[in-house]
């Protein structure tokens, strides 16, 4: 069963990226705002502190489960792994979904009665897919039995997932699954970890050249790949919203491109709410949850 940890006050101000959850964890901290859009791009405003209960701490890989709940990664715990949290931004209560002894990562609604988290299994390499019920009233489950070395992930149908496959020595690969049959079907190597799926046919990643790295688009049913935009030098988390425009941050500032610009352009510097390494972000309706690496 869930376990609850706490009620939260969300703190007005103050206060990552992992390599392929290595073990020494870096501290990296939550951040919401309000985005809304203007003539000539948006506004952030209203800066909150979501992580103070774990300031110090590792808290990363927000992701939205609803309008006002968010689940995060976080080392928030005594069990020693990485376990997936669920923070509900209404009523600011924080609720621990795991407590294993094996660590998550990458937690991510599946369908409405499950989520998917990365597991790291005991032996502390094999990295697998695996479903778990939202209500925890029954025991994980491993998808893709024969792939051991998943990074991250994005369902993209009730069966299919799109997979960024941990390769050091080839390239890190953009793979789509299917876990009716089990089957891994590489698409291009030499990508980056995000993956973003529009509902449309079109899945979003970062393809990585020697010298220039581009957003790309590979749609799922015509099975081809087209260059979107080149990325903001060694930027490789972005979000899509829903009107198509994609976000990105790089130190204290967020920028945003869309067919309606030249180029990436500046919305805002967080600086000064000590804001000062974007990594992750995740944004539904005017909500938006960066994660920024002290």
């Amino acid at each position: 069963m869930k376990q609850f940890i706490s009620t939260l006050s969300i703190l007005f101000l103050f206060a990552c990226a992992n390599k392929y959850f290595a073990q020494d964890l870096p501290n990296c901290n939550l951040y919401q705002f309000t985005i809304t859009e203007k003539a000539t791009g948006y506004n952030v405003l209203y800066p909150k502190f979501l992580t103070v209960f774990n300031k110090d701490g590792y808290n990363n890989q927000p992701s939205f489960i609803s309008d006002f709940d968010v689940y995060l990664t976080s080392d928030y715990g005594d069990n020693g792994s990485t376990e997936v949290l669920q923070l509900n931004l209404f009523e600011n209560k924080l609720t621990r979904i795991t407590s294993t002894k094996q660590s998550e990562y990458s937690p991510t609604v599946a369908n409405k009665n499950y989520f998917s988290t990365v597991r790291v299994e005991n032996d502390g390499t094999t990295q697998t897919l695996t479903l778990y019920p939202n209500n925890m009233d029954s025991s994980p489950r491993r998808l893709l039995p024969d792939t051991d070395n998943v990074g991250y992930h994005s369902w993209i149908s009730d069966s299919k997932v799109a997979l960024f496959l941990v390769d050091e020595e080839n390239g890190h690969t953009l793979a789509i699954g299917d876990v009716l049959n089990g089957s891994v079907k590489k698409v291009i190597s030499n990508v980056g970890r995000t993956l973003k799926f529009d509902n449309d046919h079109k899945l979003f990643f970062i393809h990585k050249s020697i010298d220039k790295w581009f957003i790309k688009e590979y749609n799922t049913e015509t099975r081809k790949v087209r260059t979107i935009v080149e990325t903001i030098a060694g930027v490789e988390d972005f979000e899509l919203m829903r009107n198509g425009t994609f976000i990105c941050g790089k130190g204290s500032k967020l920028y945003f491109f869309n067919s309606a610009t030249a180029g990436w352009t500046v919305i805002t510097d967080l600086e000064d709410y000590g804001i000062d390494s974007i990594s992750r972000i995740a944004i539904r309706k005017n909500k938006l949850i960066l994660v920024n690496n002290s």
